[in-house]
């Protein structure tokens, strides 16, 4: 069984034809999408299109799939720096609406929150895939600190595997597939191996190239690799620009990568 997962398209239609293609090459028998398709891009509905048309893809919403035409609200004690960020997110919402017909917005709100796939009779071997995590679509699932100071040099914020039980704490699984956190890494907790199969697009890191996650299963356990994946970041960038959508500078300067 091989099942490849990409996540975190964000509108980006060249990188997503880009892994598309990579992804039909290696022949899965299965392909899973999981959650952010268009928001922050330049070409949502020519996303929702592709995927609707590859009737072998199996999709699962993520949090800002449920932004779009909804309204969404900071806490009441939220800084002034969130209240900007969730209008900026409020902006980016309604020009991407704007894009959507009704259909394709009922479509990627309808969209399941998790799939779960087992190769054998016993769930703690199988595969669940998810946005986030396995509770909700916004609690981030962090790398380990050795990872972020490796890849960072600094530890942004730490997520000791104490704070991880409240978001697994009852799943019974061998791998815990997702995205959300645009940065390919593994991490263990217990029996179970947590897989974030990073993005598409807005990578966390300076590689600016569109990665998925392709999962084997095979004697008895599943083997897992990040593939990377080369696309043309210098049209993306144009097809933004175009549109002139709230904030597009910041998405552009974000599909350079972040240092």
């Amino acid at each position: 069984m091989k099942i490849a997962i990409f996540s975190d398209v964000h509108g980006n239609l060249t990188g997503l034809e880009a892994v598309l293609r990579d992804i039909d090459k290696q022949q899965p028998d299965l392909i899973v999408f999981a959650g952010d398709l268009c928001l922050m891009g330049a070409r949502p509905s020519a996303c929702i299109t592709l995927l609707q048309s590859r009737k072998d893809i199996v999709s699962i919403h993520g949090n800002t799939d449920l932004m779009i035409g909804r309204t969404i609200s900071p806490p009441d004690d939220a800084d002034e720096a969130t209240r900007a960020r969730f209008q900026e997110f409020k902006l980016k919402g309604e020009w991407t609406k704007a894009q959507l017909t009704a259909e394709q917005l009922a479509w990627l709100h309808d969209l399941p929150f998790s799939l779960r796939l087992s190769p054998t009779s016993d769930a703690r071997q199988d595969l669940l895939i998810v946005h986030a995590n396995p509770k909700d679509v916004d609690g981030p699932i962090l790398p380990t600190d050795e990872v972020q100071q490796e890849r960072f040099g600094k530890v942004s914020r730490s997520q000791p595997d104490e704070e991880l039980e409240l978001l697994l704490g009852d799943v019974t699984a061998e791998v815990i597939a997702y995205g959300h956190v645009h940065l390919p890494n593994l991490r263990q907790w217990g029996q179970i191996t947590l897989a974030n199969i990073s993005s598409v697009s807005l990578p966390m890191d300076a590689d600016t190239r569109a990665k998925y996650g392709l999962l084997v299963w095979g004697d008895g356990r599943w083997l897992i690799e990040h593939r990377f994946v080369e696309y043309d970041l210098e049209a993306e960038k144009t097809a933004l620009q175009q549109t002139k959508q709230p904030g597009w500078e910041y998405v552009v300067k974000r599909l350079g990568g972040m240092p």
